[in-house]
């Protein structure tokens, strides 16, 4: 008898746990909800130039052909691989967190930004407020001006846009490199 009822309670036991596994293992996907879409403060198919503060002054660089050019400096030799880096992080900036009525911006760092990155399209030129580090959501404040929502962005674009001038020439051994490089595959 004590058999019989141990059996019964191990039998039990097991269709509970494969009752539980069945149900954990099913797609909730399925249930036809659907993730919401991501909010983007910026997205753009194409960008000719950019400007951002860096060191006191501002850099600005425009794109022509496949190639960036500071200023209008275009004797001077940029890292293209660094320039175009940058320019793909600006094309999708999405917005981890979004603050449509903020309290004071002076909260956020954006009533005097840590930085200002003009983003030009052939369409318009957007100024992007960068603010106030928050470590614990892993990003930064951010907004569009003349926009009154202030946004998280990732900790990328500013991390990317902090470089100085020197960061972003080729030096000398860079562009002799590239030159050699370049006569070899031809």
């Amino acid at each position: 008898m004590k058999t019989k009822r141990l059996i019964a309670a191990v039998l039990i036991l097991i269709l509970c746990i494969g009752g539980y596994l069945a149900v954990k293992s099913l797609d909730l996907s399925e249930t036809g909800e659907e993730e919401p879409a991501a909010e983007y403060v910026f997205q753009a198919e194409e960008i000719t130039g950019f400007s951002f503060e860096s060191g006191g002054e501002t850099l600005t660089f425009t794109k022509e052909e496949d190639t960036w050019v500071y200023g209008d400096n275009s004797a001077l030799s940029m890292k293209q691989t660094q320039l175009s880096a940058m320019e793909s992080c600006l094309k999708e900036i999405e917005a981890l967190k979004t603050l449509e009525e903020p309290e004071a911006l002076s909260e956020y760092g954006l009533e005097e930004p840590s930085n200002r990155i003009t983003i030009v399209t052939p369409e318009a030129a957007t100024v992007l407020l960068l603010g106030n580090e928050n470590p614990a959501a892993g990003g930064y404040y951010a907004m569009v001006e003349g926009e009154s929502t202030v946004y998280l962005i990732p900790d990328t674009i500013p991390d990317k846009f902090s470089l100085s001038l020197d960061d972003l020439k080729e030096t000398e051994a860079e562009t002799s490199a590239e030159e050699t490089s370049q006569e070899e595959s031809q």
